[in-house]
This record gives C-alpha cells, sequence and structure tokens, in this order.
C-alpha cells in the first residue's frame, strides 16, 4: 500500500494545477447535480422499514383506499353552510360541475388532475341520506299504491262473486284501496314525526339534519358517536381528502395547494365558521420545505464554523484547504446521491457536517505528515510523497475501518439511516482519494511557491486592483480584530497542550487504576442506556413551531383524535353475513376494550384511547344479522363516494377487501405499541370466535409503523454497535495480522459508547432514528482517531523510543493534529444543534457528545491502554518495526521526485 499511496502522490505533486482543477470540476458538477436533482423528501417511508409485513399492508391498503387523508376541519354552527360545504367536497373530489368556478380556478384544475382517490365529508354524508330518503319515500309510495290497486282488485272481484253491482264492486275496491293507502299513510306519518319531518328530507331542512346527525337521547345537540368521522361536536365537522398513492412529490404537493386555494374561496366561505387544514400529507409538506432551508443553513453555518475553526488552530496561505477537500468530497457523495436517484432527508442534512468533520481530518493528518517531512529537509514535492507513503496507510487503514463501522448502519430497520451509512461510506472514499491527490498536489505547490518567494526566485505577487483595494480604516480594524484574538487563541492553546500532558503522564503512570475507572463509568452507562427513551414518531422529529402541527393541535382539541388506524380484511365473498357480523363484533370489542364504552361514549374523554372511524359495519343495523342478499343489495345501493371508502372489488388474483378505521389520539409510542398490539390480539382472541375461514385482517397506517419502528430502534441499536465494533475489529486484524494490534485500539472507542449513553441518561436526551445509532457514530469516528494515534506509537516504538518518549512524541506530534481535527469536527457537529429540526438538533447534540468522549477516550484512555498492552502481549520487534519499513519506504518514494 505504501508504494501505491506514494505512486499517486508521484503523480499528483508532478501534475498538481490539471489534479486540483479536475477536483474542483467534478466537485462542482457533484454538486450541481445534487441542487438540480435532489428533492426533499420527508416521507413517512424514509423512516419505517420497508420489508416489514405492517408496511406492506399499508402499501396495499394505500393501494385501494388512497393515501393519508387531507383532513379539513370544519369548525363553527354549520346549519346554513351545508350548502357550500356540499360544493366544496364536490370541488375537492374533482367531480365539480364544469360551469362552477372560473375557468382556471382550483375547481377545475383538480378535475383536470384527478389527484384524488376518495373525499367522504358531512354535506356529502347528508345529501346522500336526504336522497335515499326521498328515493325510500318514492319506493313506498309507488308499493303503497300497487298494493292499493291490487287490494282494489281483489275487492272487486269478490264483491262481484258476491252478485254485487258495477256500482258496488267499484265502491268495494276504492275502499279496499283507501284502507291501503291510509296504512301507509299512517305509517309514514309515524316515521316522520319520529325524525320530525314535515315534508320532503332535504340537506336545508333543520329537523331532517337534527333527526339524523345528532343522539335524541340527549337535549346538548352532542352528535351520534357512531358518526364521530364526520361530526365530532355540534360545532366541527371533518371532510377526509384521500389522494391517489402513486402521485409524484411535484403532483402531491400542487394537489395540497390546490385543497388550500379552494378552501379560501369566497364561494365556499362560511357565515359562522373557519377552515383549518391537517393530516399526515400536510405535515409532510410542512417538514418537506423545512428541510431545504435547513440544509442550506446547515451548510453556510458548518463552513463557517469549521473556517474560523482552522484559521485559528493553523497558520500558513492553505490553512482552509481541509475544509476545501472536505467541500469537494461532500458535493461528490451528494452527486452521487443525485445520480442513484436519491433524495434529500433529515438524514442527508447530518451527513454535511459529518462528513466534513471526517474529510478534515484526512487533511490535517497528511499536513502533519508533510510538514514533518519537511522538517527533516526535503523539498515540497519530496515531503508531499513522504507523507503519503509514511501517513497514507495509517490514513487510509483508520478510514477504511470508519467506512466498516458506518457500513454496518446498512443493516438497521430505517431506510433514511442506510442512506446515511451509505452516503458517509461514499463520501469517506472520496475524501480520502481527494486528500492524497489534489490535496497534497495543492500543499506541495503552495510550499514551493513559498520557497521561491523566499529565495528571490518566484514571481511577484500580482498586484490588486484598485477597486479591490481594503480602505485603511477597514484594514487596520480587522488587523486589531486579528491581534486581539491572538493572546487568547494562543493561551486556550497552551493550556490545552498543559492538560494534555498532565493526562498523558498519568496514564502512562498508572494505566490500571485508569482502565478500571473507565470501565466501571462505561458499564454504569451501558446498564443507564438501555433505559433511554427512542421516539420515532413523526410529529416528535419535526420542528415544533411548524405551522402544520399547529392545525395538527387543533384537530386534536376538537375531535380527540389526530391520527389513524385501520384493519384491512379480505374474504372470498364479503358478502357473505358472517363476516358482517365478525367485523362489527371486532370493531364493537375493540372499542369497548379502548375506553369507547357507555351509554354516552365521547372521543374527547381521557379515557378513550380509540374511536370509530368510517367502516364498512355502519351500512348496517347493530342488532341483527343480515341476510346474503339484504348485504348484497345494501352494498348496490350505498352511494359511490361512501363504498370506495370502505370497500374494494377484487382485482386480478386478490380478493375484495373491506376497511375499518379507527381513529386514535396523540400518546407515547409504548402505549401506541400496546395498543397496536391489543387490535393484533383482538383480531382472534382466545376468549371471542375469530374470523370466518378464509376472512384475513390486518392492522395497517401509519401509528402501526411508527409503533413497530420504535421497537426496532429500541433493539436495533444494541446489536448495531456490537456489529459496528466486530466490523471495525476484523478490518484492523487484515490489516495488523496481530489481535493486538487490532484489538488495543479498541478498548476506548468501546469505553465511549458506555460513557456518551451516561452523559445522555444523565441529561435526558431522548434518542431518535438518527442518533439512536450513536454507538456505531461513536465507534466509526473514534477508530479514526485511535487508529492513527496507534499507529504512530508503535511506528515510534519500532524506531527504537523507548515506551513514555513513544507517547509523548505520538501525542506531541499526531496528537495534536487529532485533537485539531476534533475540536475542527465538533465545532461543524454542533451546528446541527442550532437546527429548528428537533431530530437534527438532538443528534447534533448526541454528537457533539460522543465526538467529545472519543476525543477524551485517545487522548487519555488510549495511552492507558497502550502502555497495559505493552505488559501484557508480546514485545513488537524492533529491528523490522512497521516504522522503520515506512520510513525506508518513504525515503525511497522520495528519490524518485525531482
Amino acid at each position: 500500500m505504501s508504494q501505491l499511496l506514494g505512486r499517486v502522490a508521484t503523480w499528483a505533486v508532478l501534475r498538481p494545477r490539471p489534479i486540483v482543477a479536475a477536483t474542483i470540476f467534478v466537485a462542482v458538477i457533484g454538486g450541481v447535480l445534487a441542487a438540480g436533482r435532489l428533492s426533499p423528501d420527508a416521507g413517512t417511508d424514509t423512516l419505517l422499514d420497508s420489508g416489514s409485513p405492517a408496511f406492506e399492508g399499508t402499501e396495499r391498503f394505500k393501494e385501494r383506499f388512497g393515501d393519508d387523508a387531507v383532513v379539513v376541519l370544519v369548525k363553527g354552527d354549520l346549519e346554513g353552510d351545508l350548502g357550500r360545504l356540499l360544493g366544496l367536497e364536490g370541488c375537492l373530489s374533482g367531480r365539480a360541475p364544469a360551469d362552477q368556478g372560473p375557468a382556471d380556478g382550483p375547481c377545475r384544475e383538480l378535475a383536470e388532475l384527478d389527484p384524488v382517490r376518495v373525499v367522504y365529508g358531512p354535506a356529502t354524508f347528508l345529501n346522500q341520506s336526504a336522497v335515499q330518503a326521498s328515493q325510500f319515500v318514492d319506493e313506498q309510495a309507488r308499493v303503497a299504491l300497487e298494493d292499493a290497486r291490487v287490494a282494489g282488485e281483489h275487492a272487486a272481484a269478490t264483491a262481484a262473486e258476491g252478485g254485487a253491482s258495477a256500482t258496488e264492486q267499484a265502491q268495494a275496491s276504492e275502499d279496499a284501496s283507501a284502507a291501503v293507502l291510509a296504512q301507509y299513510g299512517a305509517e309514514a306519518l309515524a316515521l316522520a314525526n319520529e325524525f320530525g319531518q314535515t315534508g320532503l328530507p332535504r340537506i336545508d331542512d333543520p329537523a331532517f339534519v337534527s333527526a339524523i346527525v345528532f343522539d335524541r337521547r340527549r337535549s346538548d345537540g352532542t352528535p351520534k358517536a357512531r358518526f364521530s368521522y364526520l361530526f365530532p361536536n355540534s360545532e366541527a365537522a371533518l371532510i377526509s381528502v384521500r389522494l391517489r398513492p402513486e402521485l409524484d412529490d411535484e403532483t402531491r404537493r400542487r394537489s395540497i395547494a390546490l385543497i388550500r386555494e379552494a378552501v379560501d374561496e369566497e364561494r365556499f366561505r362560511l357565515d359562522g365558521g373557519t377552515y383549518v387544514i391537517s393530516g399526515v400529507p400536510v405535515v409532510l409538506e410542512g417538514l418537506a420545505d423545512e428541510l431545504v432551508g435547513e440544509t442550506l443553513i446547515a451548510l453556510g453555518l458548518a463552513l463557517l464554523v469549521m473556517a474560523v475553526v482552522l484559521l485559528l488552530i493553523f497558520s500558513g496561505p492553505l490553512r482552509l484547504l481541509p475544509l476545501a477537500i472536505a467541500l469537494a468530497a461532500s458535493g461528490l457523495a451528494f452527486g452521487l446521491l443525485a445520480v442513484l436517484g436519491g433524495s434529500l432527508t433529515m438524514a442527508s442534512v447530518a451527513v454535511l457536517p459529518v462528513l466534513i468533520g471526517l474529510a478534515v481530518d484526512y487533511s490535517i493528518q497528511l499536513n502533519a505528515r508533510f510538514t514533518e517531512a519537511q522538517e527533516r529537509g526535503l523539498t515540497p514535492a519530496r515531503a508531499a510523497v513522504a507523507a503519503a507513503v509514511v501517513g497514507g496507510p495509517v490514513i487510509g487503514t483508520a478510514a477504511t475501518a470508519t467506512a466498516a463501522g458506518f457500513a454496518v448502519l446498512f443493516f438497521s430497520p430505517v431506510p433514511m439511516v442506510r442512506a446515511f451509512g451509505l452516503m458517509l461510506v461514499a463520501g469517506i472514499g472520496f475524501a480520502f482519494l481527494i486528500a492524497m491527490t489534489a490535496g497534497l498536489g495543492a500543499v506541495s505547490l503552495a510550499s514551493q511557491r513559498e520557497q521561491d518567494r523566499r529565495a528571490g526566485t518566484g514571481r511577484p505577487p500580482p498586484a490588486r486592483p484598485r477597486g479591490m483595494r481594503v480602505p485603511d480604516g477597514i484594514r487596520r480594524r480587522l488587523v486589531a480584530l486579528g491581534e486581539g484574538m491572538r493572546g487568547p487563541v494562543e493561551t486556550a492553546k497552551r493550556r490545552l497542550r498543559d492538560w494534555a500532558k498532565r493526562a498523558l503522564a498519568v496514564s502512562i503512570g498508572a494505566p490500571v487504576r485508569v482502565l478500571v475507572v473507565a470501565t466501571v463509568l462505561a458499564a454504569l452507562g451501558w446498564a443507564l442506556g438501555t433505559r433511554t427513551e427512542v421516539v420515532s414518531e413523526v410529529r416528535e422529529l419535526v420542528p415544533a413551531d411548524l405551522p402544520a402541527l399547529e392545525s395538527v393541535d387543533e384537530l386534536q382539541a376538537a375531535t380527540g383524535v389526530s391520527g389513524e388506524v385501520d384493519v384491512l380484511v379480505s374474504a372470498p365473498d364479503l358478502t357473505d353475513p358472517e363476516v358482517i357480523v365478525w367485523m362489527r363484533e371486532y370493531r364493537s370489542r375493540v372499542l369497548e376494550r379502548n375506553g369507547f364504552a357507555g351509554d354516552f361514549p365521547d372521543c374527547r374523554a381521557a379515557e378513550t384511547e380509540i374511536c370509530p372511524a368510517i367502516a364498512l359495519p355502519d351500512l348496517f343495523a347493530s342488532d341483527a344479522t343480515p341476510t346474503r342478499r339484504e348485504v348484497a343489495s345494501v352494498l348496490r345501493a350505498v352511494p359511490e363516494y361512501f363504498s370506495q371508502a370502505v370497500i374494494s372489488p377484487a382485482g386480478e388474483g386478490t380478493d375484495p377487501v373491506a376497511s375499518i378505521a379507527f381513529g386514535i389520539p396523540e400518546m407515547p409510542l409504548a402505549d401506541q405499541k400496546q395498543l397496536i398490539d391489543d387490535l393484533r390480539a383482538q383480531v382472534n382472541p382466545p376468549d371471542a370466535p375469530g374470523p370466518p375461514p378464509g376472512v384475513e385482517a390486518e392492522i395497517v397506517g401509519l401509528p402501526v409503523l411508527a409503533g413497530d419502528a420504535n421497537e426496532e430502534l429500541s433493539g436495533s441499536r444494541y446489536w448495531l454497535t456490537l456489529f459496528g465494533l466486530l466490523a471495525v475489529a476484523l478490518v484492523l486484524l487484515a490489516v495488523y495480522r496481530s489481535f493486538g494490534r487490532a484489538l488495543v485500539p479498541l478498548i476506548p472507542i468501546a469505553f465511549a459508547t458506555g460513557w456518551s449513553a451516561l452523559i445522555l441518561a444523565v441529561i435526558g436526551i431522548p434518542l431518535n432514528p438518527m442518533s439512536a445509532t450513536l454507538g456505531v457514530l461513536v465507534i466509526a469516528i473514534g477508530t479514526e482517531f485511535s487508529v492513527i494515534l496507534s499507529a504512530r506509537f508503535h511506528e515510534e516504538r519500532a524506531g527504537g523510543r523507548s515506551l513514555g518518549e513513544a507517547l509523548r512524541v505520538t501525542y506531541s506530534r499526531t496528537g495534536v493534529a487529532v485533537l485539531a481535527s476534533g475540536i475542527t469536527a465538533i465545532a461543524g457537529f454542533a451546528v446541527l444543534t442550532t437546527s429548528g429540526i428537533t431530530m437534527l438538533r438532538d443528534f447534533g447534540f448526541v454528537t457533539v457528545v460522543d465526538l467529545a468522549v472519543a476525543l477524551a477516550g485517545v487522548m487519555f484512555v488510549l495511552p492507558a491502554a497502550l502502555a497495559w498492552a505493552e505488559g501484557g502481549f508480546r514485545p513488537f520487534n524492533r529491528s523490522k518495526g512497521p516504522g522503520r519499513q515506512s520510513r525506508g519506504a518513504a525515503a525511497s518514494m522520495a528519490c524518485e521526485v525531482p
């Protein structure tokens, strides 16, 4: 590897300008591709395991019944606004009349775009009820007339058989017909009196609306509990709009915008109420918009903060070169994501500071080796090659081990985390390649120019154009500011060096004690870390001030629910009465078990954990078993707006399916998981009949996926951490072919996972899909620091230095570079703590903690582990150690460069 990297560095330093130009060009192309093709994706599928049965069932539900609903909450006294609501619901469904609204209005565009699968709302429900009632009245009148005619004919025939005259026969017929009509009239009048009707049912008849909607047992205008998904209370109603699941992001975004525009139209404006638009698609759209801004802010702040840190820590003309290399690697990584058809997720935003922090370290380490080579009298070109030969294999080993640690994230149950790992692995490769080529080429070129200038052989610097001249007053202020900061910075550096020296002395003097204390603290952290909460609910990951969340709060306050769980029931024959009865009993059992019970159940009551929503059993009486003929007749008579929301016909190779929906309030994910498990258990409970033969039921929906994801995250973070350690160990073992060399650097890394868990448990920061990977993150980043320092220590030992001398040289040379890169990386990660997205903010805080403990481990515990290992493992061969071979190879390769 040393010879290969030496040849690469030789090639780079002999032609630095074209290589740097090519690198800039490719990085810019990658950035342009990312900016042009990467669209923000805040979909729930980025947080949930797409391979789970619940996810597949949810996708099947969406294919049959539409995507998660956009909910329009209608607030206020709606008695006089039902006509406007009926028009709005028709508009949202895309079936508005051709002459309704302006030619360029939202209703016309919704009709042309056709993005809606189904709409069900209060006005359409009442209108269809009125239509059905009118049809019933008409049918009853037809039946009454037919029965009267038959009765009259029968009476006339009977009179004729008795010898009555024609006049007497006619009178008998008239009397019989009148009696039948009177009987039907009395029944109709009784029915009308029962429902307060004085004429044909109409949507604008308050008596009809009251009879249909309100519970007549109560005098306070409380709607019937079974209609809570349409009328949650006396002053609110719900319109649910399910979009087609196959819509692309742009069409879905436009559809939601059209819904907003339609609601804002003057002709749909309510006299006594207001509209509130909510639902999962609305929240996700708001989060996607937030992602774009957060990405730009994170990138800008990370660049600014890291630039300031690098300027304060280092000196020389190329102090910002590490940042430029990191930025180029980030551009290539995001460009690769765009080429592969990826999207911009919350995890993608987090990649920026992570990758920048890692890439900066590679450049800093090579620059440190370059400086050491120059101090030995090598020319800039030869120093660059020597840095590649001596430092390249070490940095390459650290990068490979770090990449192996991040590669474990490919096995995470969260797609977003898997993509996070993929981008980091690719970015690490890009960063190492750029640092070894363009980075070393730029360093050697700049150093050579500086030597030429000092020797008087270089070209004079170009004259600054007069228009670019900095005014003297501003220049003096900038110089004064720099001089003013130099003192505190130097003081901080001096104190940091003094602290490092004392820590190193303690580690060397009492390695066993240091390791024992580190072990105890780590074990305590591992134990307490099992109690740390893991949050995967979308609502708790998005910005707290997201406007879409305010609408969710209003929805919860008005209805008592904020989410929906669906039971997808498939059966060979949905007209089978046994299927209908089982669905009805299942629904009643679930509602009663979870608080929706009693004479007057209330969705907004504290003890209610689940509420009824639209479902197929609503079509049938709750106290009777329908016949197969009655079921088929009802299904034929049900309006399309309702039937397509609860039943989907058989497809090619699939049975027909029906839906039972439940509304659930906001609750902790652990409680939500218990509720979902109970819904599953009640499908086939031990104390009640299970579904009929051939009937299958699965629980689907976003709350189901969130509960399952929370459980998977809680479990996966442990085995991901163990696999991360194993992956790093295997890489180091393959490189060093020595258990001692491979395992000793892992000691502080393993301890760091416990320390970070301890700190997070003490301060009470919950974990989320990103920060739940903290164990892998600590391992991957800590590996880089630990491997580089361990390799330098063994190099010095192989060169003949004593244990103490080797550690002191290691930490005075490479340790300073590691500390500098660690501080720079911490500064970059700290940018995420300013994010408005809760998940990114918590992840940034957790990462700062992780980096801090990783640095503490390699600065304080690694020397103790190395000192302890010297007494526990076989001494290294000092005559043919890796350090002596590396120096020889470096000298050999350096001679090839003029």
